[in-house]
Order: structure tokens, then sequence, then C-alpha cells
């Protein structure tokens, strides 16, 4: 394909583009072209650039869909950080809904949330604080997520944890990964656990929901510590 911009691209396939941004190598025939001026910038910054050119020359003669490219065994290693924790926000909105906590789209309260959830998803420590709160930046410049300060609401006042949810681009990008047949994102596995987690606290969580959807502008702090008091991963709605 010609050169694109990288905010010309689907959501999803933006993150061909991702390896070479955080200056982690690159996805076989991609080639990703990042202004000089973002080279000492946290690589979140180019992701919101339209100035980040990416393009995409097949090694062979076959057509492949970028969708396979992005999905191929040989991007795993270069992509697994970023597709892990798409994978596990879906899995998180996909498994409140299935056990009746809510019906809709479930919000992480902060990057602590996050950071949490993907211990209990995977029974591995999640990335330090200040990387996984650049990851989720990244994610949210790319349009996979929504990113965003806690509602007024909920929290009274100005406060540095940030909500996020997947959104429908992520949702589409967490198809593509549940279909492909080896796994490498132990999204299987993490299901299970996920699912267990939430039938072990689903009283916590239902006590949290109906706390957040009964909030007004006026409830402040006291509402913030009644949603949380007894969840593990503390949500929003």
């Amino acid at each position: 394909m010609p050169s694109t911009a990288l905010r010309d691209l689907p959501p999803h396939l933006r993150l061909l583009a991702w390896p070479a941004i955080n200056r982690l190598g690159t996805v076989d025939g991609v080639t990703v072209t990042v202004p000089p001026e973002f080279a000492f910038s946290p690589p979140s910054l180019a992701c919101y650039s339209r100035a980040v050119l990416v393009t995409y020359r097949r090694s062979s003669g076959a057509d492949v869909p970028l969708d396979d490219v992005l999905t191929a065994p040989e991007s795993v290693d270069t992509l697994a950080e970023p597709l892990r924790l798409v994978s596990t926000l879906a899995l998180w909105d996909e498994v409140i809904r299935e056990s009746g906590v809510y019906r809709g789209n479930i919000y992480l309260a902060s990057e602590r949330s996050v950071a949490a959830l993907l211990h209990a998803a995977h029974g591995a420590e999640p990335p330090a604080a200040d990387r996984l709160a650049e990851l989720l930046e990244q994610l949210h410049a790319l349009e996979l997520l929504y990113r965003f300060p806690v509602a007024y609401k909920f929290r009274g006042t100005h406060g540095l944890e940030r909500q996020c949810r997947i959104n429908g681009w992520g949702r589409l990008l967490f198809r593509l990964l549940d279909a492909v047949p080896h796994d490498p994102y132990g999204i299987r596995a993490a299901r299970a656990r996920l699912s267990q987690h939430v039938r072990t606290h689903q009283d916590a969580y239902r006590r949290g929901v109906a706390a957040a959807s009964a909030s007004e502008d006026a409830s402040g702090a006291r509402i913030w510590a009644d949603i949380h008091a007894e969840q593990p991963i503390p949500v929003l709605i």
C-alpha cells in the first residue's frame, strides 16, 4: 500500500506501527516514518500525530490482508504488550455483562484498577505504573479505548485517576485475536480466571454498580468511597 497517515488507518490496524513508535522493532513488511521532533517525546504523542506515516510492502506476491499481518505468529513478540491489554479489557467487559453485574460497557476506575485486572486475568505482575499509564494513553490515542478524568459525580473533584474502557474498535481487535487458534495472548485462561473472579465477588460489584447508578453531581467523594469499598477491581459505569 502507499504511505498512509497513521490516523487514516482503521484504529485496530494502527497497532502495526506500535513497535516502531515505541522503538521496539517493526512488524514484518511495515515501515513507519516518525518525524524527528518526536525522538525525545513520549511515544503517545506520536500516536496522536497525522505526520506519522505507515507503509506496508508484502515480502511475497501473496495478497495478505492486514488483519492477518496483525495476528500472524511472527507478530506476537513485537505486539504482545498492547494486544494482551486490549484483549483483557475486552474480556472484562464481556465477563461483567455475561455475569449480569452490568449490561452495558463497564469502565475501569483508574490505572490501578487496570493493573489489578491484569493481575487477576494473567496471574503475573502488570507493567510498572508509569509504563501502564503511557500504554493506556497510546491505546487511547490510537482510538482503541476511551480514557478520561473520572467523572465529577463520582470523585467530587479533579484527581489524577483516569477511567477507561474498551471501545468498538478494541472489541473488533479482540474478536480477531480470539479467533487465533494457538491463543498466544492467553485469552482462554484469562476468560476462565475472570469469570471465576466475578462469581466470587459478584455481590460487591453489584453493590458498586448500584451506587454508581444512583450517583449525582453532588455525590462526590462519598460515592467514590462507597463504590469501591469492596471491589478488588474498582469499576465505574
